[in-house]
């Protein structure tokens, strides 16, 4: 059994695990919610695990399986900004600067021409709102009107952005599909019945009447391939049973792996994060705290990344961070 946080799951993630039983069943394995309607459960479950304000991680750094080689403190804030320092414990302070999708880098105070890949955009987790995820999203030229589904690990997870992954409904004239034999619509993000269905065998019309049937040798395709499977697009991918993200894919071919939910007193984060980058080491971050902090525009400016190391430079204010639990 995976790990879990010690909050008790927001209905945005009871919904998405209902969704997921039905969405995976014989049945019902091609069809998938609307992308709209998930994003917007993603945003709340983003809100619910206390991530919708500036959130500060201290993580433990280690290059693939190797010993740790430097600890750190990540800010990142719902607005699409965040920064990293990094000190080794060979005595270098590295720093990353992320503004939207601008990232700028400095090593002992002197500007990195082409900086490593070390900082994502881990806002993702934190807009509160579908409009602010939707645009946070568009920024990285996610195509957030599309959704499929895919394993993620040993388990499985919405997509956005892939149109490869997406499985359409079947045509049909109107109204929407019910379950084979019992006829109980489920229906566990709340959508109309016109809107979106989940799969069965018999399709009803808004008053129940069958309206056609589908036979039992016919396969519901998905989409013809018109984009190269090889072409790497930039998607989010989230967990069907609790619209937690689980990774971050780039169009440079950089993607980034989130672990399970720890929680933080009532701050809820991913245990560690790995960023792949092609052609090199897994570079792995640990969270050791994690807390809600007050982070002003200031505290992501380019004075921070190129101040002289030492130069202790007050960035966010907040509590301290109580420990992770299980």
């Amino acid at each position: 059994m995976r790990e879990r946080g010690t909050e008790r799951p927001s209905r945005g993630a009871a919904l998405a695990l209902a969704l997921a039983v039905v969405v995976l069943s014989p049945i019902a394995h091609a069809f998938i919610p609307e992308a709209d309607r998930t994003i917007r459960e993603i945003a709340k479950v983003n809100r619910s695990s206390g991530r919708s304000q500036a959130i500060q991680l201290e993580v433990t750094m280690r290059i693939g399986e190797r010993d740790p080689v430097a600890r750190g403190q990540l800010i990142t804030h719902p607005s699409g900004l965040a920064r990293l320092e990094l000190r080794g414990f060979s005595g270098r302070v590295d720093r990353y600067l992320l503004s939207g999708r601008e990232l700028a880098g400095a090593k002992d105070g002197l500007r990195i021409d082409r900086p490593q890949p070390l900082l994502q955009p881990l806002f993702f987790l934190q807009p509160s709102t579908s409009s602010t995820l939707k645009t946070a999203l568009e920024t990285f030229e996610v195509l957030s009107d599309v959704i499929g589904l895919a394993t993620c690990g040993d388990q499985d997870c919405f997509v956005i952005g892939d149109p490869r992954l997406a499985a359409p409904l079947p045509e049909r004239e109107t109204g929407f599909f019910v379950l084979e034999g019992d006829g109980v619509l489920l229906d566990p993000l709340g959508m109309e019945g016109d809107e979106y269905a989940l799969a069965a065998d018999t399709l009803v019309g808004p008053e129940g009447e069958p309206v056609g049937e589908r036979g039992d040798d016919e396969e519901l395709d998905g989409p013809e391939l018109s984009i190269p499977e090889d072409t790497l697009l930039p998607r989010l991918w989230v967990d069907t049973e609790d619209l937690q993200v689980r990774r971050i894919d780039r169009a440079s071919g950089v993607f980034t792996i989130f672990g399970p939910v720890v929680s933080f007193d009532r701050l809820m984060v991913p245990a560690w994060f790995e960023i792949h980058e092609p052609g090199a080491e897994p570079i792995r971050f640990e969270v050791d705290r994690a807390v809600q902090v007050n982070a002003p525009p200031k505290a992501f400016s380019r004075k921070w990344l190129l101040a002289p190391v030492g130069d202790g430079q007050p960035a966010a204010t907040g509590p301290e961070a109580p420990p992770a639990s299980p």
